[in-house]
């Protein structure tokens, strides 16, 4: 067949999985779908559109089998093909309702990891809500342990990255989190703010910044004390300078001009 009836036939594959019922379609479109996974990028998004819509129509074990071949989705004919990684994301976020806590964490969790490193941000965008719904998911997950192990390689990945990019990330990830109510704000407290307030110190004014930004947008407005929600909408930028300076009387000099600055222009 030409590619271009393969890529119709990949876009539809799923609508004729529904037609079909979970017996025919293990046995006859399986097959046919394998072999779109291994053709041109053309017709492999078309499968990728409609990952979740086809995975979710196969028994637990034939899903299961797919698990390990998602990471072949990053590797791409064309590297400048960034929506197909776009799209990535955005089918791992619907694939989390149909895998199991431990699947979520040893198969999808270093895809979304190696996403959010992406060269273009629209993909690091998505990439980050798909981060904070896994952490959803895994701490609503009966075992607890998965949940703290990944916010653990989250601090150690990104927020001691030596890459100031790196800990910018783990800052918009934390600002996802807290936005979406991924996570109760006590354990947050435990695994997250410590090293995110961290942060405060750190010498790329960009993430100084955007720290700021963010413990006044995402935490210090959610406070349940009425008081600190006033003050927040009242001095945005001042409170949170004043908090991190109570937390870091000893930074390095200098880090503060950058709050200060954006209270003044108006952030």
């Amino acid at each position: 067949l030409q590619w271009k009836v393969r890529r119709t036939l990949a876009f539809s594959i799923h609508e004729l999985a529904v037609i079909l019922g979970d017996q025919l379609t293990a046995g006859d479109l399986v097959p046919v779908f394998n072999g779109f996974l291994k053709d041109l990028d053309e017709v492999r998004i078309g499968v990728l559109k409609h990952l979740h819509d086809f995975l979710k129509l196969l028994h637990l074990d034939k899903r299961r089998e797919y698990l390990y071949q998602l990471q072949e989705f990053l590797v791409t004919d064309n590297s400048r093909n960034w929506r197909f990684r776009a799209e990535l994301a955005e089918q791992l976020i619907l694939l989390l309702d149909l895998y199991s806590a431990r699947d979520i964490y040893d198969y999808l969790r270093p895809i979304a990891f190696s996403l959010c490193a992406d060269k273009v941000s629209s993909v690091r965008w998505i990439s980050y809500k798909l981060v904070s719904e896994m952490v959803k998911k895994l701490y609503m997950a009966s075992t607890s342990t998965f949940v703290v192990d990944l916010m653990n390689e989250l601090v150690e990945k990104f927020c001691r990255c030596r890459k100031w990019s790196g800990r910018q990330t783990f800052v918009f990830i934390c600002q996802t989190i807290s936005e979406d109510d991924c996570l109760p704000m006590d354990q947050f407290a435990v695994h997250l703010l410590p090293h995110l307030l961290h942060l405060a110190s750190d010498r790329v004014p960009n993430v100084r910044v955007l720290l700021a930004k963010t413990l006044k947008q995402t935490l210090l407005e959610k406070d349940g004390s009425a008081d600190v929600c006033h003050c927040s909408s009242c001095y945005p930028v001042v409170l949170v300078f004043l908090l991190l300076s109570w937390l870091f009387l000893c930074s390095p000099p200098g880090w503060y001009t950058s709050i200060l600055h954006c209270y003044y222009v108006g952030l």
